[in-house]
């Protein structure tokens, strides 16, 4: 048995076959799922005079079975025989190519950019509060070793912690986007759709536009988004952080940490205090651990809300392609839906021969 993987396409093959000989015969197909979750997705049992001959297309490979001895010079041979021979069929083989759906595979950021943030609002949650230092002085001279490995904790906590917060607050709106415009992807209507001005004109439009145009815009909902929930009301307050912070806009007022005053180069501190743990408190303001994950949460909200506005057939359709990391775009009809089963998968046997291993200069 060959498995080719380097000098033929499955697309041509099967075309090819199906040209020459007409439909899948083999017995795969008969135990098949009706989907492309299988490992082997057609097969053909052929005969070359007396000679069986097997074909099976699994994905990116092709399995090819022949009922005689094979050297690896009879099987490079064997496949340039057969890469010739589409010329044979050339016109009937283009034809079944054109018949097919063809579809692009592209990645839905939304799965992407919700898996990051779900893993780091997870880090944001588990991490416990803050450990306090010692309220008497003495107690660091006391223990100097216990002092030292409690600043080792709370700097490690602020290294994880406050990273989490600035990212999680950075891509919870992104991850949000994503999913409003995976919904007009996959339920814009064919007038807006065909008119690539209105089309990208709705992809631009500012959020609370975009939102509002949804039903009017899309097939499948009931209802227009309602923007007077609480919900709504925190979706926007982090959309409005993000166009702040994504520009890189620097505000020393809006942003003040704290007051210092200098005179000459002697800094005084409008603040008395621990001087770190003062430190750590600034951090801790700034970064807002329970701020973020509260305005996560509120989104994820808001995002169901506007799921809730579908009817349910366009709801259960909705699910299946949102939570898919890879669906395909059907080029001939122009829509989204999932195409592909959520693992990969790949079949080995001992002694398989693989063509780009064929031994053809030996010795």
């Amino acid at each position: 048995m060959l498995v080719v993987r380097t000098r033929l396409r499955p697309v041509d093959v099967y075309t090819y076959l199906v040209a020459r000989f007409g439909r899948p015969n083999g017995f795969q197909n008969f135990l098949r799922k009706n989907d492309s979750d299988n490992w082997i997705h057609w097969d053909f049992n052929l005969k070359a005079g007396a000679i069986d001959v097997y074909f099976a297309g699994a994905s990116r490979e092709i399995h090819i079975f022949i009922a005689e001895t094979m050297s690896d010079g009879d099987w490079d041979s064997f496949l340039g025989t057969v890469k010739r021979d589409f010329a044979r069929v050339a016109k009937a083989k283009s034809s079944i190519l054109k018949g097919l759906e063809k579809y692009y595979v592209f990645q839905n950021k939304f799965v992407a950019l919700s898996g990051v943030c779900a893993d780091l609002h997870a880090t944001i949650v588990d991490t416990g509060p803050r450990e306090s230092l010692p309220k008497r002085s003495s107690a660091y001279a006391d223990d100097p070793a216990a002092f030292k490995e409690t600043m080792k904790r709370i700097g490690e906590r602020a290294d994880q912690i406050y990273v989490s917060c600035l990212q999680l607050r950075l891509l919870t709106p992104i991850m949000a986007e994503a999913f409003v415009n995976m919904i007009i992807l996959m339920f814009c209507k064919d007038e807006t759709r065909d008119d690539r001005t209105a089309y990208q004109d709705l992809l631009r439009a500012k959020v609370p536009e975009r939102l509002n145009a949804l039903s009017e815009k899309c097939h499948g909902f009931l209802y227009p988004v309602d923007t007077k929930t609480e919900a709504y009301k925190v979706f926007m307050r982090v959309i409005q952080k993000r166009n702040f912070a994504l520009h890189g806009n620097v505000d020393p007022v809006r942003e003040q940490i704290e007051t210092v005053y200098f005179d000459g180069r002697r800094p005084l501190f409008d603040e008395p205090g621990h001087h770190v743990e003062k430190f750590f408190d600034h951090l801790e303001a700034l970064s807002e651990p329970d701020g973020v994950v509260t305005e996560y949460e509120g989104v994820h909200e808001f995002l169901i809300e506007i799921k809730n506005c579908m009817d349910k057939r366009a709801q259960a359709f909705f699910d299946q392609v949102i939570r898919d990391a890879y669906p395909g775009w059907w080029v001939q009809k122009r829509r989204v839906t999932r195409i592909l089963p959520d693992k990969v998968i790949a079949g080995f046997t001992r002694g398989m021969k693989y063509d780009d291993e064929l031994d053809l200069f030996p010795g």
